[in-house]
């Protein structure tokens, strides 16, 4: 087998350092593209990596420096999907293969064909579900069973190419985001590895995405409710909650319609009650949110 020049668009998140290294490990990386921190949603994604990275306690951008300085590549920033001096660069280098992973921006039709092996991405969920931006918190919104990392041919429509590997696991009930991004990581060289060496070989085959199976995860603006007391379980209300805090937090209020911000997620109880769904109730050390089948133990501030 060859090793593959492949340019790589990536950030210092579990998913990129994971698909980083694999391509690290059997070719060459002929050059790494970040997008600027400064710039829009490029910093809001830096950001939240690094929040995720400080509650994890993972060093990640000294990880990326570190791989940097042993395989000696260069390491560009762009200000857009679309940035001219990017793609000057790229069709200067002429690499084999341009390998996406946690990129927050849609690359232009004649950037993904300026390599003759293409464009492939690697995305956080099973598509042709939660196709977009936010596919893990989709993930606990939709209360899936099973997720994984998917790798697919780029194209314009986000991740909307055809499938060329796909790697599935259970998701524990509760699991906090942060590990499951961790995990996504692992499973991100798992799924990336036999693609890269299928496209090598000439033998890759690519399964069209199911368009009726799609679903999209988009961003949400803070502060939206988002749980449907009226339909979900308390188990699944506790799965959703637990799952992403402090990610996101759903808005809870007090009968009296007092707002409460919990700080964490106890557990939950089955046990009956009369109150309607939704409602919440100062406790002895937290309160106590009320749903379907039970009720959500919340440690609140003081």
């Amino acid at each position: 087998m060859r090793r593959l020049r492949i340019v790589f668009f990536g950030t210092a998140g579990p998913v990129s350092l994971g698909a980083l290294r694999e391509v690290a490990a059997g070719h060459t990386i002929a050059a790494v593209v970040q997008p600027r921190p400064e710039l829009g949603s490029a910093g809001r994604a830096r950001r939240l990596l690094g929040g995720v990275a400080r509650a994890l306690g993972v060093r990640l951008v000294p990880a990326f420096e570190i791989l940097r300085r042993q395989r000696r590549f260069p390491a560009w920033e762009a200000r857009s999907g679309r940035d001219a001096g990017i793609v000057a660069r790229l069709q200067a280098l002429r690499p084999d293969l341009l390998c996406i992973a946690g990129y927050p921006w849609i690359l232009s039709a004649g950037t993904l064909t300026i390599a003759p092996l293409g464009a492939i991405n690697v995305h956080a969920a099973l598509l042709p579900r939660h196709r977009g931006p936010l596919p893990l918190f989709w993930i606990y919104y939709h209360n899936d069973r099973q997720t994984g990392v998917t790798v697919h041919r780029a194209i314009v429509e986000a991740d909307a190419g055809d499938i060329l590997g796909q790697v599935s696991f259970p998701l524990p009930r509760g699991l906090p985001v942060e590990e499951l991004n961790r995990i996504n990581g692992e499973y991100a060289a798992r799924a990336l590895g036999p693609v890269l060496r299928d496209l090598d070989a000439g033998r890759a085959v690519a399964r069209p995405q199911d368009e009726t199976l799609a679903t999209l995860a988009p961003r949400i603006r803070p502060g939206t409710p988002m749980i449907e007391f009226a339909s979900w379980d308390v188990e699944r209300v506790w799965h959703f909650m637990a799952g992403l805090y402090p990610r996101f937090v759903e808005p809870l209020s007090l009968e009296d319609g007092v707002s409460v911000r919990y700080r964490g997620i106890h557990g939950y109880e089955r046990t009956p009650h009369r109150l309607a769904p939704g409602t919440v109730r100062r406790v002895a050390g937290g309160a106590d949110l009320y749903c379907l089948g039970g009720r959500v133990r919340l440690a609140v501030g003081g």
